[in-house]
């Protein structure tokens, strides 16, 4: 709320994009917590940003082990510790978030780091990872960690693809080409990019070993920034969704991903007798 307590209609906006993508993410979690009774959780928040959301999922945490009874439904019979990372690489929103963090009684569960992800320093056991629109190739950083880490849960919501929008450019023009016509319309070629990049993602999650679905977490009126990819771990790799992978991948030109830059050891350690790019 402003001063006055007023909202406004960004606030507004932010707050049920919060909302709904914990909404999404608290089941699996709810479900994480119980296949590990007594255990600390982990969550890693990359890109916090403000924490909006992160500081939410602490705050609803504590409020379920506090009181087993919680009206929150989602909630309800959610016994578990939790600890929170935050990363960002803006020293502002760090300071901003320790201060709400503390303000919220939450100091003791979650922590703030003002570093990029690479420099991050992080427990070798990670249970979730998420990211709430984590810019371009930022969202990828976030899925290959997780990965490595082998995090049970991953939830991002990605942001201003452009990475597959600028190897569009660089193609020659393909009269023949199936999808020669978005290549050449630039109000086509940047929708499509977003729509190609996230479906790549998905397939190399899967064949990766994770469970996953892309579900619209906010209708386009509140942003068109509204794609929550959510991945949960159920084992170590997949043929046919690396299958699905490759298929898609020389579909649309064989572009080379930041995901796929990020984890191309890590599949070729899983898919050793196959041929990958």
């Amino acid at each position: 709320m402003n001063d006055d307590s007023s909202v406004t209609s960004g606030q507004v906006k932010k707050y049920l994009q919060v909302n709904h993508m914990i909404s999404l993410i608290a089941p699996p979690f709810r479900a994480l917590a119980k296949a590990m009774p007594g255990k600390t959780l982990t969550l890693l928040d990359a890109g916090c940003g403000n924490s909006y959301l992160s500081l939410a999922f602490a705050f609803l945490a504590r409020e379920a082990m506090q009181n087993p009874s919680t009206q929150i439904r989602d909630w309800q019979g959610a016994q578990f510790a939790l600890q929170v990372i935050g990363i960002d690489t803006n020293a502002q929103v760090i300071e901003q978030s320790k201060a709400r963090a503390a303000a919220l009684g939450l100091s003791d569960v979650m922590s703030f780091q003002c570093c990029s992800l690479a420099d991050a320093v992080l427990p070798e056991r990670l249970h979730a990872v998420m990211a709430l629109h984590a810019c371009d190739t930022a969202t990828d950083d976030a899925l290959a960690l997780g990965i490595r880490r082998q995090a049970d849960m991953l939830a991002v919501a990605p942001c201003c693809q452009a990475e597959l929008a600028q190897f569009f450019k660089t193609l020659p023009p393909q009269s023949n080409h199936d999808l020669g016509v978005i290549f050449s319309s630039p109000n086509l070629r940047r929708d499509a990019a977003a729509t190609f990049t996230d479906a790549l993602r998905l397939a190399m999650m899967r064949a990766l070993g994770y469970e996953t679905t892309a579900t619209e977490f906010i209708p386009s009126t509140h942003t068109p920034k509204n794609r929550l990819i959510l991945g949960e771990r159920r084992g170590r790799f997949s043929k046919p969704g690396l299958d699905e992978y490759l298929r898609l991948r020389a579909a649309i030109g064989s572009p080379t991903l930041a995901l796929e830059r990020a984890l191309h050891d890590v599949m070729r350690e899983r898919f050793p007798n196959v041929e990958l790019p």
